[in-house]
């Protein structure tokens, strides 16, 4: 079953992201910092390059709505609605004028956008737990999550580059992209999955279950219940509020500080990262396949301390070496996280709990979502503000929040250890 499914996974994963990548978080900032930058005040712009490079993070929040939505439904068939909806709001951005209304449809069509993903990727959970094996899990995932990377990568790079380059081509780009996409879900409704019909009886039974079915209060119940994953999540919180308070204020400081076009700013922050993936994504799967995710942790979260310690020297020094090197390490560590993220819950849940466990994750992925870029661009520009030339360093702060994340791991990872002795 899982042979026969896996080519029509791989063809739907290659389309879609084709037309995913266009609103992908760096992108989209991009995007709107460099179509927008003379719209509106320079406030509401920072603003409006927060909320879309936040936005694949803090779109979370709905996940525990469609987690519930999705009880004894048709998984195939909701999946593809919501791709559906994600890519005519890329291909809608083709008809975006200029101006201050453009801004703010811009930024209300990458958020939907992104709130539809978040209930493909609800649903990708489940689908992907169905039809692989729990041995190659990890394996599978990481072959799907490489080719989704490369081709976002590709599809962003192209964007930044009409940017600069050939910004009356635009709307072109976003229909083209968009079609693709369409295509992609339309043929996912060939895919089966395994169990389907008893999966779907087993889930109408459970929309009755408080104890199973996803909410605000069952989230909770989760929390106390389970010290292990919350500890983990307090952990995870720390370490993720680093990650998503870099992007924002990096592609400011790109365009100001060190005068970056957006399609090198694309370059750095997107496609650099995706296209480094795909290499790096093996070795953590093998890992991941011998190890708890709490083991996995400890080791994978250096490599976004790195990563945010780089960026940090390359903007203090405005040496793009270390921007570069930056880059690689966020691919690296981007790699480790797509696995932790599909994978991670799987580790704590019981198999009947796992939709519950995944959305406690990205519901508090959401919350820090929402927060983190904001909080990021409001210290930036009161950092420069106050000492005018040095707002560049409060990226300190996500470096900090990073290595007490990491730190944090261990000491999880400890206790752990402990348990099992």
């Amino acid at each position: 079953m899982s042979g026969a499914q896996y080519p029509k996974e791989l063809t739907n994963w290659a389309l879609v992201s084709v037309g995913v990548g266009a609103v992908e978080g760096a992108v989209a900032a991009a995007l709107v910092k460099a179509r927008f930058a003379d719209a509106a005040s320079p406030l509401l712009v920072d603003l409006a390059v927060a909320l879309v490079a936040g936005a694949p993070a803090y779109a979370n929040l709905a996940s525990f709505l469609f987690a519930a939505h999705q009880l004894g439904r048709d998984k195939i068939a909701w999946t593809v609605r919501w791709q559906t909806l994600t890519l005519l709001c890329v291909a809608l951005l083709a008809t975006i004028p200029t101006g201050a209304a453009g801004l703010l449809l811009t930024v209300l069509l990458i958020i939907t956008a992104r709130v539809a993903w978040v209930g493909v990727i609800t649903l990708r959970a489940v689908v992907w737990r169905r039809n692989f094996p729990d041995a190659a899990r990890a394996r599978l995932a990481s072959r799907l999550t490489a080719l989704n990377a490369l081709l976002m990568a590709g599809s962003g790079a192209l964007l930044g580059w009409l940017l600069g380059h050939a910004p009356g081509a635009m709307p072109t780009y976003f229909v083209a992209v968009g079609a693709i996409g369409l295509f992609g879900a339309w043929r996912y409704r060939q895919l089966r999955l395994r169990g389907h019909a008893g999966l779907r009886e087993r889930e109408r039974a459970a929309r009755n279950n408080l104890q199973l079915k996803p909410s605000l209060a069952s989230f909770r119940r989760v929390l106390s219940e389970d010290p292990v994953y919350r500890n983990y999540m307090q952990s995870m919180f720390l370490f993720g509020s680093g990650n998503l308070m870099l992007p924002a204020p990096l592609l400011i400081i790109f365009g100001e500080r060190l005068a970056m076009s957006p399609f090198h700013q694309v370059l750095l922050l997107g496609t650099l990262p995706l296209v480094i993936l795909p290499f790096a994504i093996v070795p953590w799967a093998r890992y991941y396949d011998r190890v708890h995710i709490i083991e996995f942790r400890t080791v994978h979260a250096w490599s976004f301390v790195a990563a945010s310690f780089a960026f940090l020297l390359g903007c203090a020094n405005g040496q793009v070496v270390w921007l570069l090197i930056g880059s690689v390490l966020l691919g690296v560590g981007y790699a480790g996280g797509a696995l932790g993220w599909n994978l991670g819950h799987n580790d704590f849940s019981k198999p009947e709990q796992a939709a519950l466990y995944m959305g406690v994750h990205v519901t508090l992925t959401g919350m820090r979502g929402l927060a983190a870029p904001l909080a990021g661009v409001a210290l930036y520009r009161a950092s420069e503000s106050l000492f005018p030339g040095q707002g560049h360093w409060s990226l300190v702060l996500p470096v900090l929040l990073n290595i007490t994340g990491a730190l944090s791991f261990l000491r999880l990872r400890r206790e752990y250890r402990a348990s099992k002795a």
